[in-house]
């Protein structure tokens, strides 16, 4: 019996119809999930990105803590030094992390591991600011003070987590904890008033544009940086066969 052989289906073709060959091989593969569509550039970019801006958001939060100690509640010094005392704690060792990363340290050789240790670090960071929203307001405090203070707050929460929109973990850790200490304390001191609701409404808001920003980044670092790999090992995987050449016929028994 014989059997003439096929020859290799990716012999003699171009580079256009070799990508067309490894994207439909990725089509009827298994569905990738939306978090393994970046590539490891990709996610190694963002994490630059992350390690440039995130010092600004601390930073932010820093200058906030001493404006309200210093101006707005002045009157309430013991309060303002345990609120700077937990917040400076906080982030002298996110900070830390953050130059550490950044100088070129061991840290830096693990840079998923890093990220994941700025994260829960950033939280802490976010939660002890928003501690503040309890400790200056005491009862019987002025309104207006009052309504001064978890204002700046929750502006100086919004753009801290706009810095870290590289990561949406870290997005999300600089500012769900702050903004749920902030909204409480406004639902504990003025109940469902109005300005309970915009609270609520710009803090919302505020989550819904880091999120599409968020998305935007990690789109661009998606198309500067696509993912290629995958493919190559896709073709790789295309199972040749021996190739004859015309004429002649391979005996199979």
């Amino acid at each position: 019996m014989q059997n003439i052989a096929a020859p290799n289906a990716l012999e003699g073709k171009s580079v256009q119809e070799l990508q067309a060959a490894a994207e439909a091989a990725l089509s009827s593969g298994a569905p990738q999930s939306r978090r393994g569509r970046l590539s490891r550039a990709a996610r190694l970019h963002l994490i630059d990105q992350l390690s440039r801006w995130g010092g600004s958001g601390l930073a932010l939060f820093a200058g906030v803590a001493v404006f309200n100690g210093v101006v707005i509640a002045r009157a309430l010094p013991m309060r303002s030094a345990v609120w700077a005392l937990m917040l400076f704690a906080a982030l002298y060792y996110c900070r830390r992390q953050r130059k550490e990363f950044r100088r070129g340290d061991h840290i830096a050789s693990r840079p998923f591991r890093w990220r994941a240790h700025y994260t829960s670090s950033l939280a802490v960071v976010s939660a002890a600011f928003g501690a503040g929203a309890f400790l200056l307001l005491p009862t019987g405090v002025d309104a207006a003070a009052a309504m001064q203070t978890l204002a700046l707050m929750l502006a100086a929460t919004a753009i801290a987590s706009s810095f870290n929109l590289a990561h949406r973990a870290s997005a999300a850790a600089a500012g769900l904890p702050a903004f749920a200490a902030i909204a409480a304390a406004a639902l504990i001191s003025f109940g469902w008033s109005q300005f309970t609701v915009v609270v609520f409404v710009a803090g919302l808001s505020a989550a819904g544009f880091v999120g599409l920003a968020s998305s935007l980044a990690a789109r661009r670092a998606e198309q500067r940086f696509p993912r290629t790999a995958l493919a190559r090992r896709e073709v790789d995987r295309t199972p040749a066969v021996p190739s004859v050449q015309p004429g002649r016929t391979a005996i199979a028994s």
